[in-house]
């Protein structure tokens, strides 16, 4: 680009601005275009700008030259409707909330409302839930995971380590919730523990008993 500029200042146009010899060698005998024309007036308007610069800054100053000029470069080429569809998918991120501040199935939803419905038929096969039910349930859930997973992300930071680990999130779910998940990681293997009970409680159980016999 430089190198042109400096081909057209050489010859292009006299101290009057008006075109001389050299302009119509670099554009040709004619007959010429309008557009022809204009864009020799722009190239004309870039060479004097970039005078004007290597005036004030120094040659280095030409990279930014691009700024000053009103001619957008027209893209190569468009990407086929394949590559457009990949881009597409990879620029949106995991996770994002879709409409009703949940994570929309498609970007992968932990619960779905099949799994709920699912779930829902192991309690009672018969059971139908409204979809304002649903739809509140599955924002609960989203809600809870998304409190385990920043929770065992400031564990795993606590610990110095840049990778989310198990037993992270199961020293979270322990300790907040009194939940424990056997079989995912474990470093140790731990007793069933029955409820130890409490005096009111064997007392209750007789009274129950005696009440039975009668």
């Amino acid at each position: 680009m430089v190198k042109t500029l400096y081909f057209i200042g050489s010859e292009d146009r006299n101290e009057t601005g008006r075109e001389d010899t050299g302009s119509r060698e670099l554009i040709g005998l004619g007959p010429h275009s309008s557009k022809k024309k204009q864009d020799l007036d722009k190239l004309y308007e870039l060479k004097c700008k970039a005078g004007q610069i290597m005036n004030q800054f120094g040659p280095s100053a030409l990279i930014n030259l691009s700024s000053f000029s009103s001619i957008k470069p027209e893209p190569a080429s468009t990407p086929p409707q394949g590559s457009m569809a990949n881009s597409t998918t990879v620029g949106k991120m995991p996770g994002t909330p879709g409409t009703g501040g949940r994570l929309s199935p498609e970007n992968n939803q932990v619960l779905t409302k099949k799994k709920l419905q699912d779930l829902v038929r192991e309690v009672d096969p018969n059971e139908q839930l409204d979809e304002d039910v649903e739809e509140m349930l599955l924002q609960i859930a989203d809600d809870f995971i998304e409190s385990v997973v920043t929770a065992a992300c400031q564990l795993a930071r606590h610990r110095k380590s840049s990778t989310l680990e198990v037993k992270d999130v199961q020293l979270h779910l322990e300790r907040q919730w009194n939940m424990w998940i056997p079989g995912f990681g474990s470093e140790e293997i731990r007793p069933y523990k029955k409820a130890c009970t409490t005096e009111a409680h064997k007392q209750r159980m007789a009274l129950i008993r005696k009440t039975t016999k009668k």
